[in-house]
């Protein structure tokens, strides 16, 4: 066997144990251990994402899904057909159509979608809704603003995004609209987390619309397990959240090579701090802008959406909450939290077809 074939087989192997310890994950969390253990196989099917062979009990997954797609991805495929081994072998379904009633049923005990098909974030994605795209599509539109090169006319400009997602967020919760969620996972897989990072979670669940979750992930192609931020809620306010995630994790390494030329350092020592720094001043400027506009009206003060908690704990049910050790006030550390106050989201520069997407601009830059 050559040394690129010894490779793949010994991570298919690791592949294999670590889907078995999933399956086994879900058994007992969704299931109550109803389930007896199937065998489970890696594919060489380029098409078919997953497949549930009742009549040789086994689950065969695409080795290409876990090679191309992410772990969060894989875990969806992996529930759908371990829905189908739950309604034909716990409620009997062998004789109905085979995304049937019984199958449906299974999906909503397994936390997964009906339909085979996932987005590379690792959710299932269906038709956009017609109010989401059209807020996408005037946030678009405002935020092509906030390139101005007049400070005041582009943080206005921010402003009014905000206020428009405010709006549209308290309106929709206040009436009980129809609304659809999603999850969606940002960011790389990690195995520690940096206190930036956390705050940065914070910034997206306070002030973005949607809940959060640093979730249980593997790596496969490293063979590694970590932890990567899922987010859940609508599109818009997912799209939203997302772009401001890139917006930022992109930003903050031009902010600290500046900032490290200014102060004449030589390493990065203190770079972790400083970015920490950033992204708290970050999240105290957004809390004071909430507050000015509460200030106004007790009608514009967010609770939340109880339909998304819903749909959040009903996807996470043993959520565990977690403190931080914080970060040392050092001087690069408070220098960070007065440039945090000065940053603002900037507009995309493409129309991607989905979200925001396009070139990201640091404060000042052109």
């Amino acid at each position: 066997m050559s040394g690129g074939g010894h490779i793949r087989a010994e991570l298919w192997e690791a592949w294999t144990r670590k889907l078995y310890s999933w399956w086994h994950h879900y058994n007992a969390e969704y299931l109550a251990g109803a389930l007896e253990p199937p065998v489970i196989e890696l594919g060489d099917s380029q098409h078919r994402l997953g497949l549930w062979d009742g009549e040789h009990r086994r689950i065969v997954l695409s080795a290409r899904h876990l090679e191309g797609d992410p772990w969060t991805a894989v875990m969806d495929t992996l529930r759908h057909e371990m829905a189908h081994q739950f309604a034909h072998e716990v409620l009997g379904a062998g004789d109905e159509t085979q995304h049937g009633d019984a199958f449906r049923r299974a999906c909503h005990r397994l936390r997964c979608e009906p339909r085979a098909s996932v987005s590379a974030a690792g959710s299932a994605r269906g038709a956009p809704g017609g109010e989401d795209e059209r807020l996408l599509r005037v946030l678009k539109k405002v935020l092509s603003l906030a390139d101005s090169p007049n400070e005041h006319e582009a943080q206005a400009a921010v402003n009014k995004a905000r206020r428009l997602l405010l709006d549209y967020n308290l309106d929709v919760v206040s009436l009980d609209r129809e609304r659809q969620f999603e999850a969606r996972s940002l960011g790389p897989v990690k195995g520690r987390r940096a206190s930036w990072e956390l705050w940065l979670a914070m910034v997206l669940n306070e002030f973005f619309f949607v809940e959060v979750l640093w979730a249980r992930t593997y790596d496969a192609a490293r063979d590694r397990d970590g932890s990567v931020l899922r987010v859940f809620g609508t599109r818009s306010n997912l799209d939203m959240a997302a772009y401001v995630y890139d917006y930022l994790a992109a930003l903050l390494p031009r902010l600290w090579a500046a900032y490290r030329e200014r102060a004449g350092l030589t390493g990065n020592g203190e770079r972790l701090r400083y970015w920490a720094g950033v992204v708290q001043g970050f999240h105290a400027k957004l809390g004071e802008q909430a507050r000015d506009l509460a200030a106004g009206s007790e009608a514009l003060v967010w609770q939340g959406d109880p339909r998304l908690r819903e749909y959040y704990r009903h996807h996470n049910p043993r959520v565990e909450t977690r403190r931080t050790s914080g970060v040392r006030a050092s001087e690069a550390y408070r220098d960070g939290v007065d440039e945090g106050r000065k940053v603002s989201i900037r507009r995309p520069l493409s129309d991607a077809p989905q979200g925001f997407g396009g070139r990201l601009t640091a404060r000042g830059e052109r």
